[in-house]
């Protein structure tokens, strides 16, 4: 058998959003990671196939997101290649991004055609009543709300081009930028771990690695990026001792704040991903056997709760509040 017609294998693996997944509502976690595989095949059972369409639904909010960051590794491309690309231009092209993706939301088909490709949002599929706000009384995304999203889309495009993040980067050598944006593993203890940095580059004698947010400043972020300086010494053979790393808040101004990565940071974050790694293997039907990853709905008891009004999921789970 040719390696491309191999079927694709659900492997274990760890990233910070899988376990913020398993702490919010083991329930979730199945439908997300064990529930759905198989779901894009339009032989697959019929949950499978729902759960699948279900776990690819996004919000306003993460759309927005999704679109700014899109933006800015086009905008950083432009800038290796010596374009100097106009924020209202980025701006524009969001915006267009976003109609776009709110126009094909609206028709549903194509999201239930195909969907890992076409955006279908929480706040049309589930109009009223949703955690992540805007909801009006007909159902659906306010007005209100979308401008909202326009204007925090628009905020942190302009913030990214005025700050003092990206006239860090406009001085650094483009041969000295790391991969950017790039989905990529290393291997922590035996177990696969995801990580994403946004942005990542030798200065000096130090390597910079950024994250970009357009959220509001949370802790928690923190422990993100050093993440990404476990990953950068596995990865890119970099001593940890000379990594600094930030969020950079775009709605902030986007600043680079940039702060050493302690080991007690790393020794924090390591403690944690072992911890979560072994929770999450306790709900595994048969860990260390022939079918490694493999769970039943049963062992993932549902949290039901205030969580549930933002879940993906809460159409299919009798538990949902």
């Amino acid at each position: 058998m040719a390696v491309f017609d191999r079927p694709l294998e659900n492997v274990f693996s760890w990233s910070f959003s899988r376990h913020n997944t398993f702490r919010e509502c083991p329930r979730k976690y199945w439908f997300q990671y064990y529930g759905s595989w198989g779901g894009w095949d339009h032989d697959a059972p019929a949950e499978a196939r729902e759960l699948y369409a279900l776990k690819n639904l996004t919000n306003l909010h993460c759309l927005a997101g999704d679109v700014v960051h899109r933006a800015l590794e086009r905008a950083l491309h432009a800038h290796a290649r010596g374009e100097t690309p106009e924020p209202e231009e980025v701006v524009a092209w969001c915006k267009g991004e976003m109609q776009r993706s709110f126009k094909e939301s609206l028709e549903e088909t194509p999201w239930r055609d195909q969907p890992k490709r076409a955006t279908r949002l929480f706040e049309h599929h589930y109009p009223t009543g949703f955690g992540g706000g805007g909801g009006g009384s007909t159902g659906g995304p306010t007005k209100d709300f979308l401008v909202r999203i326009a204007r925090k889309i628009g905020l942190s495009v302009r913030n990214f081009f005025t700050s003092s993040s990206f006239a860090m980067i406009r001085e650094t050598d483009t041969d000295e930028w790391l991969p950017m944006e790039t989905l990529d593993s290393f291997n922590f203890e035996g177990t696969k771990v995801y990580a994403v940095p946004d942005f990542a580059v030798r200065h000096r004698a130090e390597v910079l690695i950024l994250d970009w947010k357009t959220g509001r400043p949370n802790p928690k972020n923190r422990d993100q990026v050093v993440l990404y300086t476990l990953f950068a010494a596995a990865k890119w053979d970099v001593d940890p001792e000379t990594v600094q790393a930030a969020p950079i808040y775009l709605l902030e101004g986007g600043d680079f704040d940039p702060k050493p990565v302690t080991v007690s940071d790393r020794e924090r974050v390591s403690d944690l991903i072992r911890s979560s790694i072994v929770g999450m293997k306790e709900v595994l039907s048969d860990a260390d056997g022939a079918a490694p990853n493999t769970a039943s709905k049963e062992d993932c008891k549902p949290s039901p709760g205030r969580v549930c009004r933002s879940c993906n999921f809460r159409a299919v789970c009798p538990h949902a509040r």
